[in-house]
């Protein structure tokens, strides 16, 4: 039987694991979402270049975060 996988976007995971704030969050999203360009930037690009997160901070949290999701 196949292992149920739980996906969780990335701001949850930043917010859950203590790498970002609630308020830092929704800073980024609303610059995501105001920046009216058809493809939006992506969320860790945005936050990084906030200063919200370190580039090598973020990269360990997708890593820990793909392992949990996908058992690697």
């Amino acid at each position: 039987m196949a292992k149920k996988v739980k996906h969780m976007k990335l701001a949850t995971y930043l917010i859950e694991n203590g790498y970002m704030t609630v308020e830092q969050a929704q800073e980024v999203m609303k610059e995501q979402e105001g920046s009216g360009a058809k493809r939006k930037e992506r969320f860790g690009r945005i936050a990084v270049k906030k200063g919200f997160i370190s580039e090598n901070k973020l990269n360990q949290a997708v890593l820990k975060k793909e392992r949990e999701e996908f058992g690697y």
